[in-house]
């Protein structure tokens, strides 16, 4: 793994929830959203609710951009890449965990429950301590 990726990796063993923007009639929206899964590989995991506007928005464009900062290490974090909407019920199985029921009542069969995969393009990480203001870049 990359020092980059890894670097990331260990980011998110800290950090749980992060910033994803997503672009609608070049209009950027962005929110907050819980992190259900880090791969090795840095694909994200993430659910929603299926009438959200962030589903609204992917479906027109599926390109995304994460940031997120940890004020405990002062280092920071930006993803770019894409999103894919997934609703598939093995999916949905495999992403689901018993406190997502306080958002879908209906548990991993919800109708309204889908799950985002992030798979990302390129990578920043920025360790304001040790290197100042540059972030580490790195194309995947």
């Amino acid at each position: 793994m990359s020092g980059v990726k890894n670097k990331i990796k260990v980011f998110f063993k800290n950090v749980h929830t992060t910033s994803i923007a997503t672009c609608l009639n070049n209009e950027p929206s962005c929110r907050v959203m819980e992190i259900q899964k880090v791969e090795d590989n840095l694909t994200l995991w993430f659910v929603s609710h299926k009438n959200s506007n962030k589903i609204k928005h992917l479906r027109e464009n599926s390109k995304v951009s994460i940031a997120d900062y940890d004020h405990v290490t002062h280092c920071d974090i930006r993803m770019f890449g894409n999103m894919t909407i997934l609703e598939d019920q093995e999916t949905k199985d495999a992403v689901w965990t018993d406190h997502l029921s306080q958002y879908f009542k209906g548990g991993s069969s919800d109708p309204d429950y889908c799950v985002l995969k992030f798979t990302p393009n390129q990578l920043e990480y920025r360790d304001m301590k040790a290197n100042g203001f540059e972030p580490e870049i790195e194309n995947l």
